[in-house]
């Protein structure tokens, strides 16, 4: 069982065969991935993000779950969904491989980490989106009722204080 670190792919050539190598079902079930796309040219990073997301859509799969997924390209990260960097030091510090021994509290956290991963598997991408939107929505509403509310709490005790005072 290997530990959750990043698993850097680079194509080696613009050709769609060597990124259909590096594209699978299981490919960010056991580790965060990222694929690094600054050895082509900026117009080929550019189909490949594209056809990165239509692998995912059209397999229906989450490039965030269970672990994430992150395109090094020279690209602005505005063009795609995925998470897209321009730099390895942009990436969470959370999964970067650590210098030295594992006490026991960390190796008992990985034989945790390792039945989770025997139970998950890529689950069906557009209704964990879905559920997850109507989570936010609902507590965006809650948010601002809470506001509301503290908007109508101070109204009551500026009425108050002038029929008071």
């Amino acid at each position: 069982m290997s530990l959750p670190f990043y698993h850097i792919y680079t194509p080696k050539s613009s050709s769609y065969e060597d990124l259909e190598d590096i594209l699978n079902k299981e490919m960010n079930l056991r580790h965060p991935v990222v694929i690094s796309l600054k050895n082509l040219e900026f117009d080929v990073q550019r189909e490949f993000i594209g056809l990165i997301e239509n692998y995912f859509s059209s397999e229906n799969l989450d490039y965030n779950f269970p672990y994430p997924l992150y395109i090094l390209t020279d690209h602005e990260s505005s063009i795609s969904n995925i998470s897209l960097i321009k730099d390895t030091n942009e990436l969470p510090i959370f999964y970067k491989r650590k210098e030295g021994k594992m006490n026991v509290k960390e190796s008992h956290l990985i034989s945790k980490n390792k039945l989770l991963q025997q139970e998950i598997y890529n689950t069906d991408a557009h209704k964990g989106h879905q559920g997850l939107k109507e989570f936010g929505k609902m507590h965006a509403m809650i948010h601002e009722l809470e506001i509301e509310r503290l908007i109508l709490k101070d109204l009551m005790k500026k009425v108050l204080k002038a029929k008071n005072g």
